[in-house]
């Protein structure tokens, strides 16, 4: 039977907030395991998983910094492509906030998808409303775009669109802990 091939992306500080309620702090998820297991359940021939997020600065906390970087490097290792931002100060709110990754993931979905031909399928992990528009696009050209997420987070916007989507179960997560 013939499978159509799927790129995974996954919005890697939303799947971690929304999933803290599922998963111990202790255990890490294997997205290479999770990006099987959304493809077995659609049918999908797994191409490539994408993995994005923003880093820390070093001068914020060292041990934090480099933890997260030995975390990326372990996703490389893996074979999974890792795209990061840089967290940005709001000055006036004194506050971090990432900046430029859901533009980063929305644009790579799009060109993987339409420009590219890579992919018949973009597989979304993430619970963000803010992709909707670049989910449209994808669909409006031929192409599908499946939005996955644990329930804590998953806009119901996302879940009302004319779209397929996964809500992630604590059962599912559990089969792709390391």
């Amino acid at each position: 039977m013939f499978k159509r091939n799927a790129i995974i992306f996954v919005d890697g500080s939303n799947f971690y907030h929304n999933s803290k309620s599922i998963i111990k702090e202790s255990k890490r998820i294997n997205f290479n395991c999770l990006a099987q297991f959304i493809c077995d359940k659609f049918n999908l021939k797994l191409k490539q998983v994408r993995y994005y997020n923003a880093i820390p600065d070093i001068s914020d906390n060292k041990e934090i910094y480099y933890n997260h970087l030995g975390f990326l490097d372990k996703l490389r290792k893996e074979n999974i492509i890792v795209k990061i931002r840089k967290l940005k100060y709001i000055k006036k709110l004194k506050i971090k906030i990432e900046k430029g990754v859901d533009v980063l993931i929305a644009s790579d979905m799009i060109r993987k998808s339409l420009v590219e031909k890579e992919c018949d399928v973009c597989v979304l992990i993430s619970g963000d409303a803010d992709f909707i528009p670049s989910i449209q696009i994808i669909k409006n050209a031929g192409y599908e775009a499946i939005i996955c997420s644990p329930k804590d987070g998953f806009s119901n916007e996302l879940r009302q669109g004319n779209f397929r989507y996964l809500i992630l179960k604590e059962g599912d997560l559990d089969k792709c802990l390391n």
